[in-house]
């Protein structure tokens, strides 16, 4: 216990130095300060971890004997306590989730190029961002299919919004939607990617998006972040529907026949309403309290808006 309660100190520590502990509408982000104390937050939190796994080895009774307390983000309560060692491990995956989703951001930020041209992210970035949204990923899937299955009924009731299973499942769908967003950017860059990759790849983020869609938008969000976390993933899922339109135009367009015409002209026209519409939703997005930091930031994840970080 005692080197659970140091480790757990070291996390907080860490990440209050992250996060000021200040209301919910002012908290910092973490993109404001580097990424250097990301990889170390990040370290305790893998060194945290299986020593807190340890309370539930040989049926001890210590995993209800300790009360571990987190501040929520999306929740109307601003601090959820509950006696339970399977809330903390679910609250670690999620912050190492949100980590990762910080460490994406901070990769996807374009940094001025030596030539002096435009500011751009260079392709190793992204493709190390894909990774990492893959990893966001993971942590959510295995906190939704391994750790939530171990909470009764009557204790999930009690868990904040933040950690909800709609929550937890759109933000595993965001990170796997937000991966293949990058690898159609890098598509569209490469001149042997055919039509088909990028009608292909278009279609899987409308799958992803639709399903983080269905899974958030009948949750009780009850503040501006969790408002501003559904008009993102709303407005994703427009702009995904409007690229996917726009390739299965381009490649009904090579056929040779008046009605592939045709279909392709319809195809083409549905993709411009969404995509007129995904400016609208991308504007309504940015003018959502809390404001963006920058205009960089809508392209990239909100990982700024779904912290969660531990309190002593």
């Amino acid at each position: 216990m005692e080197r659970l309660s140091a480790l757990r100190t070291r996390v907080v520590v860490m990440a209050g130095q992250e996060a000021p502990t200040v209301s919910r509408t002012r908290r910092k982000s973490a993109t404001q300060h580097g990424g250097s104390t990301l990889a170390d937050l990040h370290q305790a939190l893998q060194d945290y971890l299986p020593v807190l796994l340890g309370l539930f080895k040989d049926g001890s009774q210590l995993q209800h004997n300790v009360q571990f307390a987190w501040m929520n983000q999306e929740d109307e309560a601003e601090e959820t306590a509950i006696s339970n060692a399977w809330y903390e491990v679910l609250s670690v995956l999620h912050l190492m989730a949100m980590l990762s989703l910080s460490q994406a951001n901070l990769l996807l930020l374009p940094r001025t190029s030596c030539d002096g041209y435009q500011p751009k992210v260079s392709e190793e970035n992204r493709r190390a961002s894909v990774d990492i949204f893959l990893k966001a990923a993971g942590y959510l899937d295995c906190a939704v299919r391994h750790v939530l299955p171990q909470f009764p009924t009557s204790l999930r009731e009690d868990l904040p919004v933040d950690l909800a299973e709609g929550v937890l499942r759109a933000l595993c769908l965001q990170a796997l939607g937000q991966g293949v967003d990058i690898q159609l950017g890098m598509a569209i860059d490469s001149a042997k990617a055919t039509l088909a990759v990028k009608r292909r790849l278009a279609c899987e983020m409308v799958k992803y998006w639709q399903q983080a869609q269905d899974n958030i938008m009948n949750l009780p969000l009850a503040n501006g972040w969790g408002e501003k976390h559904r008009l993102f993933i709303k407005w994703k899922y427009v702009e995904a529907k409007a690229a996917a339109y726009y390739y299965h135009g381009l490649i009904l367009d090579e056929g040779n026949t008046e009605k592939s015409h045709g279909m392709a002209v319809a195809a083409l026209q549905a993709a411009d309403e969404y995509f007129k519409e995904s400016k609208r939703s991308c504007e309504a997005f940015n003018a959502a309290s809390p404001l963006s930091r920058s205009p960089f930031q809508v392209l990239i994840c909100l990982c700024a808006e779904t912290h969660r970080f531990g309190e002593p």
